[in-house]
């Protein structure tokens, strides 16, 4: 999630993972959002705050990412299986 709030006169931003949603991991549109909120707070000169609670990137459910890794699925039609 991504906030924008007014805190005693100054803008903020909060970009925040919801460790009860898919265990807070990030996946590709996780990323391009924390991107996106990020070059605005710099190009802006707003503070941004980052409450990470999450578990890591979904490697699993990227094609294009885990081709960078050497991964074996206990079952490897069920990547979330682990």
């Amino acid at each position: 999630a991504v906030l924008e709030r007014d805190v005693g006169g100054r803008e903020i931003i909060v970009i925040a993972n919801d460790v009860t949603f898919q265990n807070g991991s990030f996946g590709i549109m996780e990323d391009q959002l924390f991107n996106l909120a990020t070059e605005l707070a710099m190009k802006e000169g707003i503070p941004r705050i980052f409450v990470a609670a999450n578990s890591g990137a979904r490697i699993g459910l990227v094609e294009e990412v885990k081709k960078k890794f050497r991964v074996q699925w206990k079952d490897p039609l069920n990547p979330l299986s682990g």
